[in-house]
């Protein structure tokens, strides 16, 4: 699973551009996917899959490991090789220390996703009946939290906006941990692609302060934004609005199910066997 190159102390710095940190991503998601599909496989052989499913379908504990095993111990990541590009201090002109790596990747898997989940569970906890908290700090927190899960999305959509149009760290969790990105060998994209980024920064940041005027970032106490991403988006592109159902329950988009049921008679999510002419359009969708 590890690069065979192994990130070296260096001086004089260049950094690498943003078509080629997003590159170096993708190519590790799709390192990660793949992984994944090999162990529902595995476990799908071995009759254990409906236990572990949860905690692979999810990709966070695949990712942490995948991360470890690279970044943790001072390697490249297969994307990261493929640019040519290594995490690196800018500022300090130097490879960021083990605890700013794990960091940075610990936040990267969790991320906005993690922060939702804990405030809602925090919520929870100052909602309980045997709460000791007075009727006023209740309030007040409640208030707090609902605010904060409103910002942490348009907080994380500035921060899209900026690294597209800077280029200078991928995630939030790697701007507070310090740790950019420095291209040391291989050849630069086209400045054309940079520029194409810069202007999509711009539309970035012009959609959030839309989204801020029309107000459209709040979240009712009763549903919270992760229910809202998982249930509205394919289990398989998770861009596309899912239309179509297996007969054991799981929605994704036609195009999607139609290419994997060429390739396996499976439902992507659980593996239990699947008939192509069974699948059901719905068309209320």
């Amino acid at each position: 699973m590890t690069s065979r190159r192994p990130i070296k102390k260096f001086g004089g710095l260049k950094s690498a551009t943003q078509a080629e940190i997003l590159r170096a991503h993708q190519r590790d998601d799709e390192f990660v996917r793949g992984l994944r599909e090999k162990f529902l496989d595995l476990l799908h052989n071995f009759g254990g899959y409906r236990t572990l499913l949860p905690f692979i379908q999810s990709d966070i504990l695949l990712k942490l490991l995948y991360f470890g095993f690279t970044s943790g111990i001072g390697n490249q990541t297969l994307g990261e090789e493929y640019t040519g590009i290594v995490q690196a201090d800018l500022e300090a002109h130097r490879v960021p220390s083990l605890s700013a790596r794990v960091l940075a990747a610990v936040l990267e898997c969790f991320g906005e996703r993690g922060l939702l989940t804990l405030l809602e569970k925090l919520k929870k906890s100052i909602n309980h009946p045997h709460s000791e908290l007075q009727p006023e700090a209740v309030i007040f927190l409640n208030s707090l939290i609902d605010k904060l899960k409103t910002a942490i999305p348009l907080m994380i959509l500035v921060h899209k906006g900026l690294f597209y149009i800077y280029g200078h760290y991928y995630s939030w969790g790697r701007r507070l941990t310090g740790v950019d990105y420095a291209k040391v060998y291989g050849k630069r994209p086209t400045d054309g692609i940079s520029w194409g980024l810069r202007l999509l920064g711009l539309a970035t940041l012009a959609q959030c302060a839309l989204k801020i005027y029309r107000g459209e970032e709040k979240i009712d106490g009763d549903d919270s934004l992760l229910q809202e991403e998982e249930g509205n988006k394919c289990q398989l592109c998770l861009e596309a609005v899912p239309t179509t159902t297996t007969p054991c329950g799981h929605l994704f988009c036609w195009n999607c199910l139609g290419d994997w049921l060429r390739t396996r008679s499976q439902c992507p999510y659980c593996r239990e066997h699947v008939t192509p002419s069974r699948i059901v359009y719905l068309m209320n969708l």
